[in-house]
């Protein structure tokens, strides 16, 4: 003869523990995640100083153009010291060139112009060039690059 053991409190007790656990551990990962939400973890950006040249090797009328670290830029002069934009247009990604008779950056894809602040200013490209800062450092130029 077996004996079976039907105990309605048992099973009532290990429900609403296993119930309870189960709502605390979700509840609790929710909370954690909501305050890593609102206090997100931003780490500074960290950038580096690439060497240009000299001040006097740069300046001229127009743009001076740069591989610099894979990423293409280029240099312009200004009242207010050097400039530095991507050479990379904001429509398809051709690379730009300089127009000195015309003092703009024209984009050969299609025709899309930029100003020397790099402001487009004709053609599709729906913003203007990524600007890089420019350190000058004595007679040294250089470039900061955001490194990943």
């Amino acid at each position: 003869m077996s004996v079976v053991n039907n105990n309605p409190e048992r099973r009532r007790f290990l429900s609403g523990a296993f119930m309870t656990l189960g709502l605390t551990l979700g509840l609790g990962t929710m909370g954690a995640r909501f305050v890593q939400f609102l206090m997100p973890n931003v780490s500074a950006k960290k950038s580096s100083e690439i060497l240009l040249g000299k001040a006097d090797d740069l300046t001229g009328e127009g743009a001076t153009f740069f591989d610099v670290a894979g990423k293409k830029v280029a240099l312009l002069q200004s009242e207010d010291g050097f400039n530095a934009y991507s050479r990379v247009c904001t429509d398809l990604g051709c690379l730009i060139s300089w127009d000195t008779s015309k003092d703009q950056f024209i984009c050969p894809c299609h025709k899309g112009i930029f100003d020397r602040n790099g402001k487009n200013i004709s053609g599709p490209p729906p913003r203007p060039l990524d600007q890089y800062e420019v350190v000058k450092r004595g007679k040294s130029v250089y470039i900061k690059l955001d490194v990943a």
